[in-house]
C-alpha cells in the first residue's frame, strides 16, 4: 500500500506538470535505495519545491480546495471524494451514494455520519477503508494512551463539533483522531486553536464521542478507581534544582494537577512505601496499565488500571520528576523527595519508552534508614570474624561481589559503620547516595557533569582520606586507581559484578590489573545474595519435595536429624510465606598462601581449593545452614543460588551436618560416606557383587 500512495503522489506531480516523467523514474529509483519518502527525494534533487510539494499533498489527500472555484466545481467535490473510495473498495453502491448526497444537502451534516447511519457502512469498515486508501493510521481508541496535555489543548466544544480527539502533542505538532481526516475545515480549525500542524490519524464515529466523553470528564473513573484504593497523602519536598525550574514548570503543571490524578498517584507511593516496596514498575500493556511491585527482591502485581488513565499518570510522574514531558521517543532520568507517613524518600526515577507506551520505574530510597551493623547482616559467627578481619586491615582492597539487588550495598555501609570513629577521615563516591552517614563525607557521582568513578577517585586521594568506599568498580581508570590507593596506604571498599568471590581475581585480572599487584592489594572478597526469610508468624513444619533435595544435592534418605520449615502465609506477610531477607555469604580471606598463588597467577581452579582448604564455606553450605535452622526454605536457597558441581553437598547420615559431596568420610563424625574397593580403592557401587577395575568379590 505504501508504494501505491508513492506512486499516486508522482502521478499528482506529473498531472500538474511539477515534474517530468523522467525525474519521476530517477526519483522513485533512489527512493528504492536511500528508503526515503518520496517528496524528500525530489526536493532534494530540486526536482520540485515544497510549496508545490505541499500543494501536490493535499490533494493526494483530499484536502486542495481551490481558492476561487470555478462554476465548472461542485461545492461538494471533498464529500465527493470520500464516497469515491467507498466505492473503489465496494463497500457501498452508487445508488446508496447518490441517496447519501442527497440526504447531506438535506441535513448539512458529515457524508460519513449519514452513511452510517443509513446502514450503507459500518463506522469500522468507513475507518479502516479511509486508513488503507490515504495511509493514514486507524487507532483503536479502547486501547491507545491519550495525553492529557493534547486533551487540553483542544476545548472540548472543538472536539465534539468536529468530531475529533486529540491523541499526542508535541512543540510542533498536533496529533488528532477523527472520523473524517479529509475534512480540510476541522484540521484548519484544530491548527488555528493549537498553533501546531495537524496529525489526522482515525477512529470510528461512536468510539471517538465514547473517548470524548471518558477522556474530558476523566475524574469521574479516577474517583471510582480511588475508592478502591486505600491510599494515603504525601509531600513533594523541593531541592534547590528544583526551585530553580519553578517558573518554567507552572504552567505545565497546572495541565495534569488535577486532584484525582495526583491522589492516584500519591496513592501508588504510599502502597509501595508501606509494603516495604523496593520500587515501583508502571507497565504499560496493550488494554491496560499495570502497576506492580518489588518486595524482597520479587515482583508483585499491585494494581491494574484501565488504559485510559496511563497518560494522566505517565505525565504526573515526569512533572514531580522534573523530565521533559514533550519527549517520548527517548529514555530519560529523574528525581522527587517526598514525605510519606513521616518517612523521607527519595524516588529515582526512570522512563523507557515501549511498544505500548512509556515504561515509569521509580527506585525508593529511604536516605533516613537505620544504618545495617555488620552483625545484623545474617553472616555466620565464623563468616562474621573473617568478614571483620579483613576489613579492620588499615590498608588494602576489600570487595563485595553479587548479582543487582543482592545486598552489596548495604554491606558496604555496614564495614563502614563498623569501623567509622572520630580519627579517621571516611570518603564515599555513591551512584546513587542511598544512606546519609553520620561523619562521612559523601560523593555523588554524576556521569552526565563528567563526575565519574575515576575522577572523583582522584580529587578524593588529594582530600587526606584513610577509608575511600568506591560504589562500584566500572572500567579499568577505576581499578587501577584504586589498587594504587590501597597500595599507598589507604583502606579500599568496592564492589564488583562477579557470582562468587575467587571470580572477583578474575575480574580484576580482565580489568588490567596485573596479578602480582592483585595478590598484595587484595585483603579479601566477600560474595554474596538475599533470601527471603520465613514468616515468623505463619511457620510450619514440612517435608520437601524429592526433586527439592535432588537439586541440593541432599540425597540421603535419612534426614531425621534435619527440620525444615516454610511459611504458610498469612495477612503479615501478604500471604506469600516470607518477610523480610538476610544474606547468604561466601568470604574469601587472602592469606599467604593464597596471595603466593595469585601473584603466580594460579587458575581460579587452584586459589579455590586453597581457599577451602584455609576455612572458606561455600554459599551453598551458608545457604543449606539457614535452611536448617529454619530462617529460610529450600526452595528460596534453590531459586537464589546455583550450586556449582564442586559446592555439592549431602548431609551426614549419621550427625546431619552438611558434608561436600566429594568427601569421602564426613569432617565432622568420621562416618564414612564413599564405600571404596578394599584392594584398589576405587569407589564401589551397592549392588556391586565384583569389583571391575580389579575383580575382587565383595561379600
Amino acid at each position: 500500500m505504501a508504494s501505491e500512495n508513492r506512486k499516486k503522489l508522482g502521478e499528482i506531480l506529473l498531472a500538474q506538470k511539477f515534474i517530468t516523467e523522467e525525474q519521476l523514474a530517477q526519483g522513485i529509483e533512489k527512493q528504492k535505495i536511500s528508503k526515503k519518502r518520496l517528496g524528500e527525494i525530489l526536493t532534494e534533487l530540486g526536482f520540485v519545491t515544497e510549496e508545490k510539494l505541499g500543494q501536490a499533498l493535499a490533494a493526494q489527500l483530499g484536502k486542495l480546495l481551490p481558492e476561487t472555484p470555478s462554476p465548472g466545481v461542485p461545492s461538494i467535490v471533498k464529500t465527493k471524494k470520500l464516497g469515491e473510495i467507498l466505492l473503489n473498495y465496494n463497500l457501498i453502491s452508487k445508488e446508496q451514494l447518490a441517496k447519501a448526497i442527497e440526504e447531506q444537502k438535506r441535513t448539512n451534516r458529515r457524508m460519513g455520519e449519514v452513511l452510517t447511519e443509513m446502514g450503507f457502512v459500518t463506522e469500522e469498515k468507513l475507518a479502516r477503508a479511509l486508513s488503507a486508501q490515504l495511509g493514514i493510521p486507524y487507532v483503536d481508541l479502547n486501547t491507545v494512551v491519550v495525553e492529557p496535555e493534547a486533551i487540553d489543548s483542544i476545548p472540548e466544544r472543538l472536539a465534539r463539533k468536529n468530531l475529533c480527539l486529540p491523541l499526542t502533542v508535541d512543540r510542533k505538532f498536533i496529533t488528532v483522531s477523527m472520523s473524517d481526516p479529509l475534512d480540510f475545515e476541522a484540521i484548519h480549525d484544530i491548527s488555528f486553536a493549537t498553533s501546531r500542524e495537524v496529525r489526522p490519524a482515525i477512529a470510528p464515529i461512536k468510539e471517538i464521542k465514547a473517548a470524548i466523553r471518558r477522556f474530558y470528564h476523566l475524574s469521574q473513573p479516577l474517583e471510582k478507581i480511588l475508592g478502591e484504593i486505600k491510599g494515603g497523602s504525601i509531600e513533594v519536598i523541593a531541592d534547590q534544582d528544583a526551585l530553580e525550574e519553578a517558573e518554567t514548570m507552572e504552567e505545565v503543571a497546572k495541565k495534569i494537577d488535577s486532584p484525582p490524578i495526583i491522589r492516584l498517584v500519591n496513592s501508588v507511593i504510599v502502597h509501595a512505601s508501606r509494603n516495604r516496596a523496593s520500587d515501583i514498575h508502571f507497565e504499560p500493556r496493550e488494554k491496560d496499565f499495570r502497576v506492580r511491585e518489588r518486595i524482597d527482591g520479587l515482583l508483585m502485581e499491585a494494581f491494574e488500571f484501565p488504559k485510559l488513565v496511563q497518560g494522566a499518570v505517565t505525565s504526573r510522574l515526569k512533572i514531580m520528576a522534573r523530565m521533559d514531558i514533550a519527549e517520548k521517543h527517548i529514555p530519560q532520568d529523574g528525581r522527587i523527595k517526598v514525605k510519606v507517613e513521616g518517612r523521607d524518600l527519595d524516588l529515582r526515577v526512570s522512563s523507557l519508552p515501549s511498544n505500548y507506551g512509556e515504561k515509569i520505574t521509580i527506585r525508593l530510597l529511604d536516605s533516613a534508614a537505620l544504618m545495617p551493623n555488620l552483625e545484623d547482616m545474617g553472616a555466620s559467627k565464623k563468616d562474621l570474624l573473617r568478614m571483620r578481619s579483613i576489613v579492620e586491615k588499615p590498608q588494602g582492597i576489600v570487595l563485595i561481589t553479587g548479582p543487582t539487588g543482592s545486598g552489596k550495598t548495604s554491606t558496604l555501609y555496614a564495614m563502614i559503620n563498623h569501623i567509622k570513629t572520630e580519627a579517621i577521615n571516611i570518603v564515599t563516591l555513591e551512584d546513587p547516595i542511598e544512606y546519609e552517614l553520620k561523619g562521612v563525607t559523601q560523593v555523588g557521582i554524576n556521569e552526565k557533569t563528567g563526575m565519574t568513578f575515576a575522577y572523583a577517585l582522584r580529587s578524593v586521594l588529594r582530600q587526606d582520606p584513610d577509608v575511600i568506599m568506591v560504589g562500584e568498580m566500572r572500567d579499568s581508570e577505576t581499578a587501577n586507581i584504586a589498587v594504587e590507593a590501597s597500595l599507598t596506604g589507604h583502606l579500599v571498599l568496592s564492589t564488583l559484578h562477579t557470582n562468587t568471590a575467587v571470580a572477583a581475581i578474575t575480574r580484576l585480572k580482565n580489568l588490567g590489573i596485573p596479578m602480582y599487584l592483585i595478590g598484595s592489594s587484595l585483603n579479601g572478597v566477600v560474595a554474596q545474595r538475599l533470601v527471603r526469610k520465613i514468616c515468623e508468624r505463619c511457620k510450619e513444619a514440612y517435608v520437601p519435595p524429592a526433586d527439592e533435595m535432588t537439586k541440593m544435592r541432599l540425597r540421603w534418605k535419612d534426614i531425621s536429624g534435619v527440620q525444615f520449615f516454610r511459611g504458610k502465609g498469612c495477612p503479615a506477610c501478604n500471604h506469600t510465606g516470607y518477610k523480610g531477607r538476610i544474606g547468604v555469604f561466601e568470604v574469601l580471606k587472602v592469606d599467604p598462601p593464597i596471595r603466593e598463588i595469585i601473584a603466580k597467577e594460579g587458575v581460579e581452579e587452584a586459589i579455590l581449593k586453597a581457599s577451602v582448604e584455609t576455612g572458606m564455606k561455600y554459599m551453598s553450605d551458608d545457604g543449606i545452614d539457614k535452611v536448617n535452622q529454619g530462617i529460610t526454605t529450600l526452595a528460596e536457597l534453590l531459586r537464589v543460588i546455583y550450586v556449582r558441581e564442586e559446592e555439592a553437598s549431602m548431609l551426614c547420615p549419621n550427625c546431619g551436618e552438611s558434608v561436600r559431596k566429594d568427601f569421602p568420610n564426613c569432617p565432622y563424625c568420621g562416618y564414612v560416606l564413599v564405600d571404596k574397593c578394599p584392594d584398589c580403592g576405587e569407589v564401589k557401587d551397592p549392588n556391586w557383587h565384583f569389583c571391575p577395575n580389579c575383580g575382587k568379590k565383595f561379600p
